[in-house]
């Protein structure tokens, strides 16, 4: 059955819902939603999101939401549907990018804005091998945990550790959580979210409202990204059975925990190299595998 709602998973789905300059209260209320009462947002205004480095030699990141409020914080909100190699050393660059283009050239008084990194996560990870946790927040803090520098905080929100229902939707983050996380397959707008912010929210997600133009857009990147699981599933499988295999000869621990890992590599190389055959673009390839655009530029494809 068709869901009556879009993914806001997909690239298009996320910008349709939180990234439109019509939807920006919608953006709004689930920053505010999240961010503590000294940073809340009246108004915000979107930034380009293609961030161009001083020097030709450096990668230019291109991230999903940037923008700034009245006050001059600013916010970059990345939507990462699965894990991905160095996707926190990722993070601290796009958020290293917003802070050095704060500063013109040749300046000599940092009076610096503060920068917010918001990373929706539908997938878990563990930092510093501590147990993976709903919203982690990350600041700059000295060794006795005191907060020394208040103009620079990242969000990681690990989407599948959210399991509430509707009735245990207690604050304005659980509201949007739910609403992330259940988008596609609710048919109706649950009475807890009858807020008219949400109400809104759910008539943009609606397949129906979309052009004809937007319906295609949003196919394509839907199943774009259902492709991209799919392979990685089977190639993830594929990879952890030969290194069972390989392992086997050395002792079955030893070679299960080598081969799965030398099997992952692999079966990400190759996932990349059929979705390059596919022509999909190398940011979504880096995005759905984890390897590094560079390296995909060097994949060769089989004729």
């Amino acid at each position: 059955m068709q869901s009556r709602y879009i993914n806001p998973y997909t690239d298009f789905g996320f910008k349709r819902i939180f990234g439109q300059e019509a939807n920006k209260d919608i953006l709004i209320s689930f920053l505010n939603a999240l961010l503590p009462p000294r940073h809340q947002v009246a108004d915000l205004r979107f930034l380009n999101t293609e961030r161009v480095p001083p020097s030709i030699e450096l990668h230019a990141p291109i991230l999903d939401l940037f923008c700034e409020s009245l006050s001059g914080e600013q916010f970059i909100v990345e939507m990462q549907k699965k894990s991905q190699m160095f996707f926190f050393d990722r993070s601290v660059y796009y958020t290293a990018c917003a802070v050095r283009d704060q500063v013109e050239r040749g300046r000599r008084v940092f009076d610096l804005a503060a920068v917010y990194f918001i990373g929706i996560m539908d997938f878990t990870h563990s930092i510093n091998d501590r147990p993976p946790r709903l919203v982690h927040e990350v600041s700059l803090k000295d060794q006795d945990g005191a907060l020394v520098y208040d103009k620079l905080h990242m969000f990681f929100i690990q989407m599948p550790l959210f399991d509430k229902g509707e009735a245990e939707l207690a604050t304005p983050l659980d509201k949007w959580l739910y609403f992330l996380k259940n988008l596609p397959g609710l048919d109706r707008v649950p009475e807890v979210l009858g807020e008219p912010v949400f109400t809104k929210a759910f008539k943009t997600a609606e397949e129906s409202a979309m052009s004809r133009e937007d319906h295609a857009e949003y196919r394509r990147t839907r199943d774009s990204l259902e492709m991209s699981q799919v392979m990685l599933a089977v190639a993830k499988d594929e990879g952890l059975a030969e290194g069972e295999a390989k392992g086997l000869d050395k002792g079955r621990a030893e070679g299960l925990a080598e081969g799965e890992a030398k099997g992952e590599t692999k079966a990400r190389l190759d996932t990349a190299r059929k979705l390059k055959a596919l022509g999909l673009p190398v940011e979504t390839i880096t995005v759905a595998t984890g390897i590094p655009a560079e390296e995909i530029d060097r994949l060769t494809i089989e004729k």
